[in-house]
Order: C-alpha cells, then sequence, then structure tokens
C-alpha cells in the first residue's frame, strides 16, 4: 500500500499572469528551508516578463527530501519519489489547464534546482525549458545513467551556480551539464567566482534569455 504523499497537502501559490492570459507556465521549486513566498521575492518579482504565469508547489515541512542531493538515492526516499510525484501531479494539472507540457518550464533553486532536474532526466514528457539555479541531478557523484532519454532531446537547460558555493559543489553541476549534454539537451552553463548561496541578477537575465529564444520543437496551446 503506499504512503500518503505530505507534499500533495500544502497549497499551489499562484503568481504573475492569470493562466489564461499567460504564454508559459513556470512549475516554480523552492530550497530547502525556504517557501513559495520566497521564490516570488526572489525570482517573479526580479523576472520582468508579464506573460508567465508561476505556479509554485511548498514541500512538507520546508525540505523536499532529508539529506544532500548527492547522497546515495535511497537515504532520500520515499521523500525523493514523493517530491517527484507532487511536481509531476501539478504538471498534469496544468496540462489539463491548457498548457501543453511544451509550455511549460522547470525552474527551481538549490534543492528545488535538483528536483527539477531530476524530475526532467526521468520525465518521458518534453518541457520548454530547464532552469536550475544552483542545482544539478540527485544522486552520487559517477552514477551512472542511461543517457538514451528522447525527451531531453534539443532541451534548453540552464544550469548555473558560483565556484564556491557552500552546499552545491561546482563538479556536481559539472557532472550534470555533461549528462544533460550526452543525452542531447541544449545546455547554457554558467559557474561564475562567488562564495555565497543566491540568486545573482545576471543568472535571472540567463533564464530570461533561454526563455526569449524560440524553443525548436514548439506545441500550441489548445
Amino acid at each position: 500500500m503506499a504512503l500518503p504523499n505530505p507534499h500533495l497537502e500544502p497549497p499551489i501559490r499562484v503568481f504573475g499572469a492569470a493562466p489564461r492570459d499567460a504564454r508559459l507556465a513556470v512549475i516554480l521549486v523552492h530550497g530547502r528551508g525556504q517557501s513559495a513566498e520566497l521564490m516570488r521575492e526572489l525570482v517573479v518579482e526580479r523576472f520582468g516578463r508579464a506573460d508567465l504565469a508561476w505556479f509554485a508547489p511548498t514541500a512538507d515541512g520546508g525540505s523536499w527530501y532529508p539529506e544532500r542531493f548527492i547522497a546515495p538515492l535511497e537515504v532520500n526516499e520515499p521523500r525523493l519519489s514523493q517530491a517527484l510525484e507532487r511536481i509531476g501531479i501539478l504538471s498534469a494539472e496544468l496540462v489539463e489547464q491548457g498548457f501543453p507540457h511544451s509550455s511549460q518550464v522547470l525552474m527551481g533553486f538549490s534543492q528545488g534546482g535538483c528536483l527539477c532536474c531530476e524530475f526532467a532526466w526521468r520525465s518521458p514528457n518534453r518541457y520548454r525549458a530547464l532552469v536550475a539555479f544552483t542545482g544539478g541531478l540527485i544522486g552520487p557523484p559517477g552514477m551512472p545513467r542511461d543517457t538514451a532519454r528522447p525527451a531531453l532531446r534539443d532541451l534548453p537547460v540552464l544550469l548555473s551556480s558560483w565556484d564556491d558555493d557552500p552546499y552545491v559543489p561546482p563538479e556536481s553541476v559539472q557532472e550534470s551539464a555533461a549528462l544533460f549534454r550526452s543525452a542531447g539537451a541544449e545546455v547554457h552553463l554558467h559557474i561564475e567566482p562567488a562564495v555565497e548561496h543566491g540568486i545573482r541578477d545576471a543568472e535571472i537575465g540567463y533564464a530570461r534569455d533561454l526563455l526569449d529564444a524560440e524553443p525548436l520543437h514548439q506545441e500550441h496551446r489548445s
């Protein structure tokens, strides 16, 4: 019998354009100990786009999974699978609201960025873009992965971080970039000098540029 998923209990916060008027839907995922409201401050209010509807889930207890993202997968279960299910259910709900997967953007910071990376990697669906501010794929360094992922081919992916981030090793971000490239994604990697843990104005600009570019494969909203 499946365990109840506590990540499904907190409500989804919606920011930005009314969904009926939006060109894209952004699934916006917060980091450990953070909130949807903080993501509104860190990302939505700085993004400067009036045609985006932002859908921000909230982790039960403020954390999507208990251990570091580079820990063995099993130590983050069952919360990791529950967190991925939360994103999948939200994505399916957005399809029902008229946003096909190719009109959905996966975007997160820190633990949320890692969750978005892992969700995109495992998903059979083609998304508009993946943006991970200081995040990477979940699992220990060097973990074998099958790079035959058709949904990732030509997917615009932004991975941005700092070269001395206290929580996310730059080597893990670089390894994730290499894996996404091996799977055929269009990867934009930015690792720049700093010791802090946050989202620089430049990173917001990189993400805005990524969404401004026309995708190679585009599916119109119904």
